[in-house]
């Protein structure tokens, strides 16, 4: 049932899983390359010492951003044509057009929404749930198969293709699994199927009708830093009863243009700064290296798609194909007729040696179902042990039986001796 779990959803999704993981991955290096490109800001710097620097150089500038990458940008409008530049908090002065960057909107698009708008949420929504799914379902396959949670590193044996398999799922399964939940709770927030958004802080009435606060001199700007800084609204031009409006990791306030005092603010919910760090944990906005790091773990989504085709593929093939079945659903009786034998084939060195093959000869017995032989095992591809069984099951079916096993050898490589001492 759990391999069924596994396998499905992946084949089903596994053209729309690899085009969010390529995308995913390619995004994950933009948040990094933006904190590593921008000026940041001193911790000490307050929002106060960095206005009137960035005033200074753009007199006529409307609104200043901090990106969570520490980027810090300035917009404005200037003889009607609208202008913008990334700051150097230092100075105030620009260092670079702030145009947002094309390749990277387009790939935001591609892998929120398929080009597809709301439906294409949904879309990608459902390629999440199936990814969690199967992140479920294989870190337990891969702990059965290799005897518990504590053995999960250990070393695998068998074909190529399953055992890339395992050990690309071993090694990017909770990455995946993190990328796949945050994902899944963004995408509830964008619904507004949770209750992240909070009240909004009403817009103050009762204003000073006064212009021309020294903004260096305003205490709640002197007492933030720009580390918590989001957003500095600056009143419209002209307009007396217009506010600054200064949005922080705090929350939203709103401070009067003549005096500089506190009109009215509202706090950041509960829910609402949940939101914000799972939006961080799957964008790396703000945390570039885990970021770069989850990225990293969704390129290993193609090479278990493709591996898992491969093992799912030769499954197919090696199961038995008998002309004229039909399904058991489509059949009205099913007759059994046989004799059971039970016979296991292990590693006495793995401490679970035929488990498996022994709780079947117990299930047997607790059916009261006849075995015509007793329980049997096979230790490491034995040739002799596996004849001699052949021997007693034919002796006990009253026919000549043999059974004559070549057992598969490892490959070798031949080597040249250098230098030998005998002791």
């Amino acid at each position: 049932m759990i391999r069924t779990f596994h396998r499905w959803p992946g084949l089903v999704a596994l053209a729309l899983l690899t085009l969010l993981a390529l995308t995913g991955a390619a995004l994950s290096v933009f948040p990094a390359a933006q904190s590593w490109s921008s000026p940041q800001a001193d911790r000490a710097l307050t929002v106060a010492e960095l206005v009137p620097r960035i005033l200074a150089v753009y007199p006529a500038v409307e609104q200043i951003r901090r990106a969570p990458s520490g980027r810090i940008t300035a917009y404005w409008l200037e003889g009607g044509a609208p202008g913008s530049a990334v700051i150097d908090p230092a100075t105030g002065r620009g260092v670079g057009p702030a145009d947002p960057n094309r390749a990277e909107r387009w790939l935001t698009d591609l892998h929120r929404s398929l080009f597809l708008g709301d439906g294409g949420r949904i879309v990608t929504a459902i390629g999440s749930a199936a990814m969690v799914i199967m992140c479920i379902s294989g870190a337990a396959l891969v702990a059965r198969r290799v005897g518990g949670w504590r053995r999960w590193f250990v070393r695998l044996r068998g074909p190529l293709a399953g055992r890339l398999h395992v050990e690309f799922a071993r090694a990017v399964v909770v990455g995946l699994a993190l990328s796949s939940v945050t994902s899944l709770w963004m995408t509830a927030s964008v619904f507004g199927f949770l209750p992240d958004h909070g009240i909004s802080a009403p817009f103050p009435q009762n204003v000073s009708g006064q212009t021309g606060v020294a903004i260096g001199k305003m205490d709640l700007l002197a007492t933030t830093p720009v580390s918590a800084l989001r957003e500095f609204n600056f009143p419209y031009a002209g307009d007396e009863t217009d506010v600054f409006t200064l949005k922080t990791d705090n929350g939203t306030a709103y401070l009067d243009q003549g005096t500089g005092a506190l009109l009215s603010s509202t706090q950041l919910i509960f829910m609402a700064r949940v939101t914000e760090i799972i939006y961080l944990l799957h964008t790396g906005q703000g945390a570039s290296v885990l970021g770069l790091l989850l990225g990293l773990m969704a390129l290993g989504v193609p090479v278990m798609g493709v591996t898992g085709v491969i093992v799912w593929r030769a499954g197919a093939r090696g199961r038995p194909r008998i002309k004229g079945n039909h399904p058991a659903a489509q059949s009205e009786t099913i007759i059994l007729v046989g004799s059971l034998a039970v016979l296991g084939f292990g590693d006495s060195s793995f401490p679970a040696f035929c488990a498996y093959a022994a709780s079947a000869s117990e299930a047997v017995a607790e059916k009261g179902w006849a075995l015509i032989l007793p329980f049997g095992t096979i230790d490491r591809q034995s040739p002799q042990a596996f004849a001699r069984w052949g021997r007693e099951l034919g002796a006990a079916m009253g026919i000549d039986l043999v059974l004559a096993h070549e057992p598969v050898l490892p490959a070798t490589k031949v080597l040249t001796l250098m230098s030998r001492r005998d002791y």
